[in-house]
């Protein structure tokens, strides 16, 4: 099988989801191992191409752009270039890991697998009839008419969770979508319960579906409570909106960080990691934070509900279910619990599969 999966525009520095950098780059490294996939094309940029220069001779390495494409460049390549790079490769199979399709594909004979994140445009239509969103009507208008392109055209579609297949199906019944999941390539790590680790990992963000503000005031309460929360500090993960008071001393803001100073920071001085949400796809920090060997609270909504442990979910309407879900994880009451996650070269082999089954 001859595939092309295209990564132009991923990039560490730029992305606005760290989830879809990830699961795209673990698309390509899975499929690299994969025995059907007997010729894979990488359509790269200059940034994320460095993984990818040592590869095997059937891999073959396309920087389309140089440097990732911004802004109206990104859509200029997403409608028209990437129809004109795949059609000159000519695959079996071309793969968008990004889940945004040309709104008139036009590959060839190439069959078109999208990897759906999500339907998120369900939320930010309720926050536009709220008169709450903040992003303009015509970017909401592109990704939602995308985002029902890739269910309506695609060949195959592959998500993370069965929740979004759910979200899929009321749209477009007949979408044909594999569930094939997220892989993690590295080992789990133990437990992670030493005596010296008092802090708390807060996973923030601007965007209003993250509930950063309630996190925030849920997190407030709960250290009020405490009786040793001088000794506690809360390392904050991502940008927090504007407004929002984070003015006491123990919010310590990190900003973006790498996965290296993440590990670190959990290895060394973070108990429990803290993540509110009101909408996801799959919900990949929870996930992360426990195959670290560290304790992630969540919100109970259905896709993280399909990934972690029920002891360790909280009900974002409640302030009391935060509280008692929290001080279970921080003073160990819940025994720690990580399940098993699957690999990316098992991830790729459901994905081929699932492109196999329909020639």
């Amino acid at each position: 099988m001859k595939v092309a999966i295209a990564l132009t525009d991923q990039s560490f520095q730029r992305t606005k989801s760290m989830g879809i950098f990830n699961v795209s780059m673990g698309l390509a490294k899975g499929l690299m191992n994969c025995q059907e996939v007997t010729e894979l094309h990488i359509l790269g940029n200059d940034e994320c191409g460095e993984a990818f220069k040592d590869c095997p001779a059937h891999v073959h390495l396309h920087l389309t752009d140089r440097p990732v494409p911004r802004r109206f460049a990104r859509v200029w390549w997403d409608q028209f270039g990437l129809c004109a790079a795949v059609r000159k490769i000519n695959p079996d199979w071309v793969i968008l890991p990004k889940g945004v399709p040309p709104f008139f594909p036009c590959f060839g004979k190439a069959k078109m697998a999208c990897y759906v994140h999500d339907v998120i445009w369900e939320y930010y239509a309720k926050l536009s009839r709220e008169g709450k969103n903040p992003f303009p009507w015509y970017e909401n208008l592109y990704f939602k008419t995308l985002g029902l392109r890739a269910l309506q055209k695609s060949d195959l579609v592959f998500t993370s969770t069965q929740f979004n297949k759910s979200r899929f199906e009321s749209h477009h019944p007949h979408t044909n979508t594999a569930v094939v999941g997220i892989g993690f390539d590295d080992k789990a790590a133990p437990a992670h319960n030493e005596e010296n680790k008092k802090d708390i990992l807060f996973f923030a963000s601007t965007f209003p579906h993250k509930l950063t503000a309630l996190g925030v005031a849920r997190l407030k309460a709960w250290m009020q409570r405490r009786s040793d929360k001088q000794n506690i500090n809360i390392h904050v993960l991502g940008k927090v909106p504007d407004g929002v008071d984070t003015g006491e001393s123990y919010w310590i803001k990190k900003g973006r960080i790498t996965q290296s100073e993440l590990r670190d920071l959990i290895d060394k001085q973070c108990k429990v990691s803290v993540y509110f949400s009101e909408y996801e796809g799959y919900g990949m920090p929870p996930v992360e934070s426990l195959r670290a060997g560290t304790t992630c609270v969540a919100s109970d909504i259905p896709p993280i509900r399909e990934n972690i442990p029920q002891q360790y979910l909280f009900d974002n309407e409640s302030e009391s279910s935060f509280i008692d879900t929290m001080n279970n994880a921080y003073d160990g009451t819940a025994p720690f619990t990580c399940p098993r996650f699957p690999t990316w070269q098992e991830v790729c082999r459901k994905c081929v599969q699932a492109m196999t089954s329909m020639k």
